[in-house]
């Protein structure tokens, strides 16, 4: 399996912070997402996953003119890490994070915070691992490209190295990165 890996362009509320909502691509992110595409003109991929967040399908949306036809799944396990009901509260996430630092003396750590409807750091690993197990049973001889969001393919990243999960603290995937595996 050949397998790029994309994630979205920028948009309006990540730039430079994590916000948890689904916005619009930036004029900065459509022009990421054009570039991204003239790097994909001329490569032969034989089926794109892409998440079914907004982002990513406006960042798909701006490379497809480059591409030929190709088989396009979206998909929900392809998603950034949920924060279920606090999805858009920052601030209502940081206040539930902190009582459960209080009453979780055990893992008081943000990892192990799972909010309601949401995923906590195992949830996302576990996700991650069943994606990268499908990607590479369905496509041991074609190349594939993935567009989804950073904080997932960091996971997805570990999961090609077979590297332990800790080490996702220490690198970052940008807007409009490419990776190559």
């Amino acid at each position: 399996m050949q397998i790029y890996l994309l994630r979205h362009a920028q948009t309006t509320s990540n730039i430079g912070i994590y916000t948890g909502k689904d916005a619009e691509l930036t004029e900065t992110g459509v022009e990421q997402a054009k570039r991204a595409g003239m790097f994909f003109k001329d490569k032969k991929i034989d089926k794109i996953y892409c998440s079914k967040m907004k982002r990513a399908k406006q960042t798909l949306k701006e490379i497809k003119p480059y591409l030929k036809e190709i088989s396009i799944s979206y998909r929900e396990d392809l998603k950034e890490r949920s924060r279920g009901i606090y999805a858009h509260k920052p601030e209502e996430y940081k206040e539930a994070f902190e009582k459960f630092k209080k009453t979780e003396k055990s893992q008081p750590f943000e990892a192990f915070f799972r909010p309601p409807k949401g995923e906590n750091i195992p949830d996302l690993e576990i996700r991650a691992d069943k994606v990268f197990n499908f990607l590479k049973k369905k496509h041991k001889n074609e190349k594939i490209l993935v567009i989804s969001h950073g904080f997932f393919m960091r996971f997805l990243v570990l999961r090609f190295f077979n590297l332990p999960m800790k080490e996702v603290q220490y690198f970052d995937i940008h807007n409009a990165s490419i990776s190559y595996f």
